[in-house]
């Protein structure tokens, strides 16, 4: 491929026990190393359900019935006494919803900007909240981070505000504009106004996509709590079962827990048969629900519905080699979607701008979902790159010689592999013994552990491969203490008070967008594995996830259609006319959503353009790349895209390429500085090592600092996403924020 251009995630930190301190056992495989310096930064595998473990006192059974107020508020209860939460803390249940946009301050916590609001909107679309009352509601969660020089007049606002989505499906919106919107607006411009939102079935919106909905105790625990505790004992009885090819009967096990799920969303969805939110969480039902936002932002900002201006776009010379399409000043985004997504993110993006292609303003989509594929029975492409970024792992450490924990002196990279690889065999055959000083219960760390960090690391190379450097050297060495801590659930003796409940919304939104559904035994399955491991090694961690072998069996029928992305013949269709060019971003290697399939959404898209940057991990976001910072400001900011690709065959062809400006081991991670809040750091430069801020004015500094925060925020999200679905006893302690509740142990006696 030649080049037109080349130039220069806790997301919301979860109350947790202190870090536990082990005894290890390991078999002497291995000869023990001196541990060196570990000035490492190390990649937090930050439980999306909590890592909360007490000591409780007896036993309490909890026979099956659903609170009489309804599954779909957060809790049945009261909201929580002000010692169950922070000073700052907000409870959504607070905020009133409403079919117009009510701000309200919210999460101080966070910082003082931020406002909320619960926007009302049909839960079925084909039943309008104006025709009747009964018709059922869905209360969509909106965090919204104002620009600059914003006031109390509501027309101080941009005429759009910058939609976000962090994949998934599943992911937080809100919950991520929390903790990075500034990072974002530094980024774009501090003028542009932020929202993120949790779509329909997530996090703090309702009715949420739950499975393990529970009613109040009789003991106090509210019906959220209850529920949790119970999800808690649901993923650790899993735990030892491994991912699918760890024993000749884990496919077998896995294939009926996925069942068994399912079996349990359906008991719920019936209870409220037409009316359940699991009939209605589609991702085109969440692309209205954004239609909903933008209509609803420029009623509160009382801006009159204006016809849509006709793109009058130019192509200008820029360094006289190449042109850019740039929009005309008198076109508007008023009325349209300003927006970008990430991973699951892009594919919401791209089926917005099928369903309203005149309502497109601008759309960024940044590790992009193949949609044709998205709707078929398995994702199984989309880890066409996943072993050529592992390999990235030998040569990197090799590279960075003795700042990488696991180097040993003379290596190459085929001997950094052969090492791991014999260590991965070892806890194949016997995982490694933890018995941790504070909680009375043994741990057994086994290779299904091990990989699934790994898997996880591929999403964010920089961040990630210097902790599973240092994973992995205290396999070896026996001091696996500092990484593990009890994934045992006991009875909650109090409420707790958690920034976002888990729910099941992945597997129902994957699930509920199959165009074929996947309904086959244990004998397809397994063709079906090995099938995907012909694309990759890590085939065995990624069949199983929700939207993957999840959805197997499946039952409850979405009341839409599905979404027609696919490769059918019969289903072509010309090259989509959107009222602006959507810009598509890949990074060369990507562990789950590939170049290629980027290539292909781009192609679907009328002058759509794309970025390839030039590095690993899972969107752009995981590097640092001052070219591609660019060329978002300039697409956002001034409506300037690169030139559209120009292609030899699917994969070949000549588009705009970006380099990365740091690599693992050689980060603005590997800078010594103090954390600041907004998630950027005070840097010094250390000493005798090469500076990738050098030559960089101050403003140039401060953005690359602000998107490393981004990149390290992002990181955190999605390994939060991993561990929510497997209880991993590895905790990899970075980026564990004290923003969020203190370190103080509560007991059964003593709240």
């Amino acid at each position: 491929m030649s080049s037109l251009e080349s130039s220069m995630s806790p997301l919301i930190k979860e109350k947790q026990d202190n870090v536990y301190r082990s005894d290890v056992r390991t078999p002497p495989r291995h000869p023990s190393w001196g541990w060196g310096r570990l000035g490492v930064v190390l990649l937090a595998v930050v439980s999306g359900v909590g890592v909360i473990s007490h000591f409780g006192h007896g036993r309490i059974n909890y026979g099956f019935h659903f609170p009489s107020s309804g599954y779909q508020t957060p809790s049945s209860s009261e909201t929580p006494e002000p010692s169950d939460a922070p000073e700052g803390w907000t409870e959504w249940s607070d905020i009133t919803p409403s079919e117009k946009l009510i701000w309200q301050p919210c999460f101080q916590i966070y910082g003082p900007d931020f406002q909320c609001a619960r926007l009302t909107v049909p839960m079925d679309y084909h039943r309008p909240l104006n025709e009747s009352a009964d018709h059922p509601k869905v209360h969509l969660a909106l965090v919204l981070k104002p620009g600059i020089n914003r006031t109390e007049d509501p027309s101080s606002f941009g005429e759009s505000p910058l939609l976000v989505n962090p994949g998934g499906p599943g992911g937080s919106g809100a919950g991520f504009a929390l903790s990075a919107s500034g990072l974002l607006q530094t980024a774009v411009g501090r003028d542009r106004d932020v929202i993120g939102f949790d779509p329909r079935g997530v996090g703090a919106t309702t009715p949420k996509a739950d499975c393990f909905v529970a009613p109040d105790d009789p003991f106090g625990l509210d019906g959220r709590n209850v529920a949790y505790m119970q999800r808690l004992g649901w993923l650790t009885s899993g735990h030892d079962v491994g991912i699918v090819n760890s024993s000749n009967v884990a496919l077998s096990k896995l294939n009926a827990r996925s069942k068994a799920l399912s079996k349990l969303c359906k008991r719920v969805d019936d209870v409220y048969g037409n009316d359940s939110i699991f009939r209605y969480s589609n991702t085109p039902n969440v692309a209205r629900d954004m239609l909903s936002i933008v209509h609803a932002w420029d009623e509160w900002r009382s801006v009159p519905d204006v016809k849509p201006a006709k793109s009058n776009q130019k192509l200008e010379p820029t360094d006289g080699q190449q042109t850019v399409t740039k929009i005309e000043a008198q076109d508007s985004t008023q009325g349209k979607l300003v927006y970008w997504g990430f991973s699951y993110g892009t594919l919401l993006g791209a089926t917005f701008a099928s369903m309203f292609p005149d309502k497109v303003g601008r759309i960024i989509l940044d590790g992009v979902v193949d949609a044709d594929h998205y709707v078929s029975p398995m994702l199984d492409n989309a880890i066409f790159d996943t072993d050529a970024i592992w390999d990235k792992f030998f040569s990197y450490c090799a590279d960075a010689g003795s700042r990488c924990p696991f180097y040993q002196s003379g290596d190459k990279p085929g001997d950094i592999k052969s090492r791991v690889d014999g260590t991965m065999n070892w806890l194949e055959k016997e995982p490694a013994i933890v018995l941790p000083y504070q909680a009375n219960v043994p741990l057994l760390i086994t290779a299904s552990d091990v990989k699934m960090i790994i898997f996880s690391g591929l999403y964010s190379p920089i961040a990630s491969f210097p902790a599973i450097a240092t994973l992995l050297r205290a396999i070896v060495d026996g001091n696996l203490d500092s990484f593990v801590t009890s994934p045992a659930p006991t009875v909650l003796c109090h409420n707790l008070t958690l920034p976002q409940w888990p729910d099941d919304a992945q597997k129902v939104i994957g699930c509920s967008d199959k165009r074929y559904k996947l309904n086959d035994d244990l004998d397809s399955l397994q063709a079906r594995f090995e099938a995907m491991a012909n694309f990759s090694s890590f085939a065995d961690v990624w069949m199983n996830v929700g939207f993957n072998l999840g959805c197997n069996g499946w039952d409850i029928e979405s009341k839409d259609p599905p979404m027609r992305w696919d490769d059918h013949p019969a289903h072509k269709q010309e090259p989509i006319e959107t009222s602006f060019p959507l810009l598509f971003l890949s990074n060369h290697f990507d562990p789950v959503t590939p170049l290629r399939s980027a290539l292909k959404m781009t192609r679907k898209f009328s002058q759509a353009s794309i970025i390839e940057q030039i590095a690993e991990g899972h969107c752009t976001v995981s590097c640092i790349s001052f070219c591609t910072i660019g060329h978002i400001q300039a697409y956002f900011n001034k409506g300037i895209l690169p030139p559209a690709p120009k292609f030899d065959s699917d994969d070949e062809g000549q588009w705009t390429t970006c380099s990365c400006n740091e690599k693992p081991w050689k980060s603005l991670n590997d800078r010594m500085g103090v954390p600041q809040s907004n998630g950027g750091a005070l840097l010094e430069k250390v000493e005798g090592e090469a500076d990738i801020l050098d030559g960089m004015t101050a403003e140039e500094a401060s953005l690359m600092t602000a998107y490393g925060g981004l990149r390290n925020k992002f990181a955190e999200f999605t390994a939060a996403q991993h561990q929510s679905e497997y209880r991993n006893p590895i905790q990899l302690p970075w980026m564990i924020s004290s923003s969020f509740m203190d370190n103080e142990h509560h007991t059964c006696s003593k709240p």
